[in-house]
């Protein structure tokens, strides 16, 4: 009996399922609105919210670059409109379409966290996938020449049979 018959072997990957697009983008959307839910449920506080984020900026004594963190404020997707208060859902800086709507209808202030949180369950169980990969497509670069960002604009080089 060889050493690896003795072992149990597994198809399962350390990366997993992580690294499937329409995961990814779920996980980056959840962070989003975790962010918005925390910044939501301050407001209702009375308090500021504000994320920490990590910036390179260029040193003016040295000339070097380097790594701070810096307090950003929340880029609030709600606003008081006609109806109450509204919500736009964003992933970056492109809005989603949510059932060929551009906003949720929130009403009362205090419904917004609820609203949130149930935003938040319709895209970790996948509801949002077509609208999420439509705004992430539409945030790919493009070149100039209006090719994607990444290829020359040339065809494939063809291998020389010798």
């Amino acid at each position: 009996m060889s050493i690896l018959e003795s072992l149990t072997l597994s198809e399962v990957s350390k990366r997993g399922d992580s690294t499937l697009p329409h995961l990814l983008l779920r996980r980056k959307m959840v962070a989003a609105i975790d962010e918005q839910i925390g910044g939501a449920t301050a407001e209702a506080a009375g308090q500021h919210f504000s994320k920490t984020v990590a910036k390179t900026v260029k040193n003016e004594e040295t000339g070097a670059k380097e790594r701070r963190t810096v307090q950003r404020s929340l880029r609030r997707w709600w606003w008081i409109g006609t109806d109450g208060l509204m919500l736009e859902l964003k992933f970056g800086n492109r809005a989603i379409k949510v059932g060929g709507k551009s906003s949720i209808v929130v009403g009362d202030p205090c419904n917004l966290v609820l609203v949130l949180q149930k935003v938040r369950e319709a895209v970790v169980a996948g509801e949002l996938d077509p609208a999420l990969k439509t705004a992430s497509d539409g945030r790919k670069r493009v070149k100039k020449d209006g090719k994607p960002a990444g290829s020359t604009g040339k065809p494939p080089a063809a291998k020389s049979a010798k």
